[in-house]
């Protein structure tokens, strides 16, 4: 991502594409949402290397990175060790307390181990739609059928926290500016121990949160947020896709 770009993203202003139905609708593997969190899941891509046609088998993990606390019933997605002070929360309410946090890991035999997904449960009822989530001054509306909303990563790292954490943390580096470098060291610590090589994964707790935070997919990029809802109309998931696969040529 160009400094432009990300700037840019930092102030919401930036979309990316992808392909969907319709401006703000979900992609046409929306159903992937559920699917890569069910064991044994599989997709077979393909891509061109050096003028050849490359196919893969590509297995799937589910990787429980911990219960996320969110206090305040809002929940922010963002980048965090560029916006964890910064983040605006997503419009969408969501309950009050503490939910799960999976990542659906791509595990690509030339490419290593690769979040796919990360998603939060607010409750077990099964998804029937998936809306876009923005934070306040987006209007789904305003896209064009190639855009999304998202938010931008620039070290690699992708999140979901409370407001409340991000104001903690704003504290703690208010008092210590390099307290991020024992977050980023205890974060690649227990990747490694908890996935595999070379791994990031941390549950950072931060007053009456956390932030739980993890790679985000091939690193630095512009990545969408889904809420999914279920048949009564309530917020059930929260996903975020990391455009970690070629869904329009991948089998599965």
């Amino acid at each position: 991502m160009t400094l432009l770009r990300f700037l840019l993203a930092s102030l919401g202003l930036l979309t990316a594409t992808r392909a969907a139905a319709g401006p703000g609708d979900p992609p046409a593997y929306a159903a992937a949402f559920d699917k890569a969190f069910v064991p044994g899941f599989s997709v077979q891509t393909r891509d061109v290397f050096q003028g050849e046609t490359r196919v893969e088998d590509v297995p799937f993990r589910i990787v429980d990175a911990g219960m996320l606390k969110l206090p305040s019933g809002h929940v922010c997605v963002a980048d965090p060790f560029v916006f964890l002070t910064e983040a605006q929360p997503l419009t969408q309410r969501v309950p009050a307390g503490a939910f799960p946090v999976r990542l659906a890991v791509a595990d690509f035999p030339s490419g290593g181990l690769r979040v796919a997904f990360a998603r939060v449960d607010f409750s077990a009822a099964p998804v029937v739609r998936w809306s876009m989530a923005v934070v306040e001054g987006q209007d789904i509306a305003t896209l064009k059928n190639d855009e999304i909303f998202g938010y931008g990563v620039d070290a690699g790292t992708g999140s979901f926290f409370d407001p409340a954490a991000g104001t903690a943390a704003a504290a703690l580096l208010a008092a210590n500016n390099d307290a991020w470098e024992a977050w980023q060291t205890e974060g690649e610590t227990n990747g490694p121990k908890t996935v595999g090589p070379y791994f990031f994964l941390l549950d950072l707790p931060l007053g009456e949160a956390n932030a739980i935070m993890f790679g985000s997919g091939w690193g630095d990029g512009f990545y969408a947020s889904w809420f999914g809802y279920d048949a009564g109309g309530n917020v059930a998931a929260l996903v975020t896709d990391f455009a970690t696969i070629d869904w329009t040529t991948a089998t599965w």
